[in-house]
């Protein structure tokens, strides 16, 4: 798995992805930072799904502040942390261990990269975020699913990419 944008371009993420964990194609990564602008100097950001750490390590890359990482499963955790390490950046990332939304701290973001099993509904976290995100919210998912409606949220773009769907939302302005 190799970074596709920014500090970090073509650094490869060291180890192998634990069994079960679903990477975000490279043809998806570089179309999501594409539709957001290659620049996130600054920006907070939540990847709420971590798994391979992926979109963390490419929103890193790209110049974003601090990124919070919530996994659910202990193994892929120390999956992210030790790849963190290796790449550099551990010092900018958080940690979070369990399933969202418990799992989630209290705060706010800037953006929050939302990639959760195929399957799996991410309505409820998006609720939970209501009100936390300042400017998007990025939901990765099958393309045969439709956009996730939620309130606080509304969908400003939707892209497909082969079985993929991205769909990007902003926060609602009352």
């Amino acid at each position: 798995m190799r970074i596709t944008g920014g500090e970090l371009r073509n650094r490869v993420v060291p180890g192998r992805v634990p069994r079960g964990v679903r990477p975000t194609s490279s043809r998806v990564r570089e179309a999501l930072f594409s539709l957001l602008g290659q620049d996130l100097s600054g920006l907070r950001v939540l990847d709420a799904y971590g798994g391979s750490g992926l979109l963390s390590f490419e929103a890193l890359s790209r110049g974003a502040q601090s990124v919070t990482v919530c996994e659910r499963n202990g193994k892929t955790a120390a999956f992210i942390k030790k790849a963190g390490r290796s790449l550099g950046v551990e010092e900018r990332m958080t940690l979070r261990i369990g399933a969202v939304p418990k799992a989630l701290p209290a705060g706010s973001w800037d953006l929050a990269l939302l990639d959760p099993p195929y399957g799996d509904s991410p309505i409820e976290l998006m609720a939970a975020l209501e009100g936390r995100i300042a400017w998007r919210l990025v939901l990765e998912q099958d393309a045969a699913a439709p956009s996730a409606e939620a309130a606080g949220f509304q969908v400003l773009k939707r892209r497909e990419y082969g079985g993929t769907a991205l769909s990007i939302y902003a926060p609602s302005s009352d």
